[in-house]
């Protein structure tokens, strides 16, 4: 015989079952805003899961208790099955249940009264080693959530209706994260379940800094099944320093002393106080003591092939002597810094997410060399009755110090990168997932070196002494080469390569845009690299 719709059947007992009465799909019949009512009873009571006494009655005789959140969980569920193969286990005895229209202060995690954040609820998870269950129909979560080691073992499923906490297939539970990760999985070593979310991470907006929509450092055991991850868009890396204004310039040599005078020495030496080796011009050259021959001028420094000391008075040299082999030479200038090379890397890639690499610095430029110093002249005859005797003739001029190096220009900083998948040291596998990334950001520029300081002069002799030689203009600092431009990469990993079945990447067809060296140029050595686009990436 046909049984119409409606009708329970005990026995030879017909019992008519009103819809509101007979509950959901799941045994027993459910009310999310009366889980103290148990299910229809039968002659030995109803029957449900753990809790306190429901209101069921049997038919034909007095019922047993009910239980409190009737509905699932009752003897025989498999609580290790998701709730997509098994309904039974949407109940209090396997879940914490989580809502953007719950209440973490009032709530208390049930189907009637569940938590607002995935903050509260898997920490509280952790503790009573339950699973978690979002609702997918009250809007999208607009928070990070973080499963590290206290809680290992936690696993997320969403995709339920919050009126019913019925599992809808196809829906999916919405999460708007920050931009470095909307799921971050750090540090486990049983591993989580993460199934029917929609993650999305923000764009990046600090220089540099990425969108990262799933990031799993140092992990075991994770996986995602029919979950959407979208990465926003990597910020633009930020240009490098360019150092303003000009290095300080040489100072200028010390006069050498006149004939007859207390002192032989010649000009000091003067020193530009920067960098190393240092600048210096050279002393002049001491006077002539007596019939001796006045002094040579000493080398000016660092030695770059100039800067030689002048040839102190020698009346046996032949052809003579005069200032015209006397006077110090002028020193070399300082060799310009290098040019710093266009970063190429796509960063780095660690347990925390990624990181830009930046374009290399400019060297600096050397210090100018300082001149010679200037050569000494012998002794007069006489210095009469007053001056000293033996008599004494005039000292060098010490030659001028070079100007300081300029300093080279700052790297410019990468561009940030937009990842869907971040897995580093850590066994991950997708079903049925969808992944997306968006393009990076644009490498920034680097910075320009500065320019070289300007050599200082020499200074006079006494007179008939010779002049010390001039200081040479320091280097100029090398630019900073430009910073790459963000990868786009649907999966990036190092160590384990994650398991995708059934699973789509998506990547952008176009490359970010590498950053201009210190002077502007595009190409060359020291422009940044075009961003990586890849639906797999494995980093080293």
């Amino acid at each position: 015989m046909r049984r119409p719709s409606g009708v329970l059947f005990f026995g030879s007992l017909l019992v008519l079952c009103w819809s509101a009465a007979c509950g959901s799909k799941r045994d027993g019949g459910y009310s999310p805003h009366g889980p103290g009512v148990g299910g229809g009873g039968t002659s030995s009571g109803g029957n449900g899961g753990s809790g306190g006494a429901g209101n069921g009655s049997g038919a034909g005789g007095g019922g047993g208790s009910g239980n409190v959140n009737f509905g699932g969980g009752g003897p025989g569920c498999d609580g290790t099955k998701s709730p997509r193969e098994e309904a039974c286990v949407i109940h209090e005895t396997y879940a914490l249940f989580v809502s953007p229209q719950g209440d973490d202060l009032e709530g208390d995690g049930s189907r009637a009264k569940p938590f607002k954040t995935f903050e509260h609820a898997v920490s509280q998870a952790a503790l009573q080693k339950k699973r978690v269950y979002a609702c997918a129909t009250q809007g999208a979560f607009a928070e990070q959530v973080n499963l590290g080691p206290v809680e290992d073992g936690v696993s997320l499923f969403g995709g339920f209706d919050c009126s019913t906490w019925d599992y809808v297939e196809g829906k999916k539970t919405k999460i708007d994260g920050p931009n470095n990760g909307a799921l971050v999985v750090q540090d486990l070593a049983n591993g989580s379940t993460i199934e029917d979310f929609e993650l999305s991470a923000k764009d990046a907006t600090s220089p540099g800094s990425a969108s990262m929509g799933v990031v799993v450092g140092n992990s075991k055991g994770v996986t995602l099944r029919r979950t959407t991850v979208v990465a926003g868009k990597g910020a633009n890396g930020v240009a490098g320093y360019s150092t303003p204004g000009i290095a300080a310039s040489g100072k200028k040599g010390n006069p050498g002393h006149p004939a007859c005078s207390n002192t032989t020495s010649g000009g000091a030496e003067s020193v530009t106080g920067c960098g190393f080796p240092e600048s210096r011009g050279g002393n002049g050259g001491i006077s002539g003591v007596g019939p001796s021959t006045g002094g040579s001028g000493v080398d000016g420094e660092p030695n770059l092939g100039g800067g030689v000391g002048g040839v102190g008075q020698d009346d046996t040299l032949p052809g003579g002597w005069s200032c015209a082999i006397g006077t110090g030479q002028d020193g070399k200038p300082g060799a310009n810094g290098d040019a710093g090379l266009g970063s190429s890397s796509p960063g780095k890639l660690s347990g925390n997410g990624w990181s830009a690499a930046a374009g290399e610095f400019g060297g600096d430029g050397g210090n100018g060399q300082g001149g010679g110093g200037g050569g000494g002249a012998k002794a007069p005859a006489s210095c009469g009755p007053t001056g000293p005797s033996p008599a004494r003739g005039a000292s060098g001029g010490g030659g001028g110090s070079g100007g300081c190096g300029g300093i080279g220009g700052e790297g410019g900083k990468g561009g940030g990168a937009s990842i869907a998948l971040s897995a580093y040291a850590s066994e991950v596998t997708l079903e049925a997932c969808t992944l997306t990334a968006s393009v990076g950001g644009t490498g920034g520029a680097g910075g320009k070196g500065q320019l070289g300081g300007a050599g200082a002069s020499g200074a006079g002799g006494g007179t008939g002494a010779c002049s010390g030689g001039s200081g040479a203009k320091g280097g100029d600092g090398g630019h900073g080469g430009g910073g790459a431009g963000g990868p786009s990469l649907g999966v990036a990993y190092l160590g384990k390569k994650p398991i995708l079945t059934q699973t789509s990447v998506q990547v952008p067809s176009t490359h970010a845009t590498g950053g201009a060296d210190g002077v502007g140029q595009t190409s060359g050595p020291g422009a940044g690299a075009p961003g990586v686009s890849a639906q797999e990436f494995e980093f080293l």
